[in-house]
């Protein structure tokens, strides 16, 4: 059966952690790489850029041949802009900051493709669930999934999820992320204020980019 639910992330937006909590909970499945449950129909698509067909989800589209909306509820994940372009394409071989701009405005048309959405949706922002287990219960109650269903230890299942990224992206460690430049900042924030109108300051109006 396909999926009913939708999660919508730009990479880096801790959706990894978020999958580990779904698939501890619920024993079902969630699309990318195997984290807890190896096989079988996954609990929610996702998609990074909802323009693309991802590489390990059944995502197609949000809307059917008809027109009609997919999905029953979707979740949108969101981090500080800024931080979500340092940690995804600095340090990426071959991606200088003209390229890295160019395939950033997936950051802007998700916010964008959401916001035009008639399903039940959610927005999760990254400093609200990542190491936070009320953030982390809100995102899991959204999609029906009772955390009181099994004992679970929040700690231990944080460093159990970093482990996993370690194995498979390695760590960024924060002292060594080049920052962006003023001017590089001004960039991305004028792309951002120009693809969003009025939903930058809706979506992105807590983190004072200006």
């Amino acid at each position: 059966m396909a999926a009913r639910f939708m999660v919508i992330s730009f990479q880096r937006s801790g959706l990894n952690w978020l999958r580990y909590c779904t698939e501890y909970f619920t024993g079902v499945r969630t699309p990318g790489r195997p984290q807890i449950i190896a096989e079988g129909p996954v609990f929610f698509d996702r998609a990074h850029d909802v323009r693309r067909k991802p590489k390990r989800s059944d995502f197609t589209g949000l809307y059917d041949a008809s027109g009609a909306e997919v999905y029953e509820r979707v979740a949108l994940l969101l981090r500080n802009p800024y931080d979500c372009f340092t940690s995804h394409y600095f340090g990426r071989t071959g991606v200088n900051f003209k390229q890295g701009l160019e395939r950033f405005e997936a950051y802007a048309n998700n916010i964008n493709q959401f916001d035009a959405l008639k399903a039940k949706k959610a927005v999760f922002y990254f400093e609200d669930f990542v190491n936070n287990e009320d953030g982390t219960l809100r995102f899991l109650r959204f999609f029906d999934i009772d955390p009181g269903g099994r004992p679970y230890n929040f700690t231990e299942m944080i460093e159990a999820s970093h482990g996993w990224y370690r194995g498979h992206h390695g760590l960024f460690i924060e002292r060594e992320r080049p920052q962006l430049k003023a001017k590089e900042r001004t960039a991305i924030l004028r792309m951002l204020k120009h693809e969003l109108h009025d939903n930058f300051e809706r979506y992105l109006g807590r983190y004072l980019l200006s």
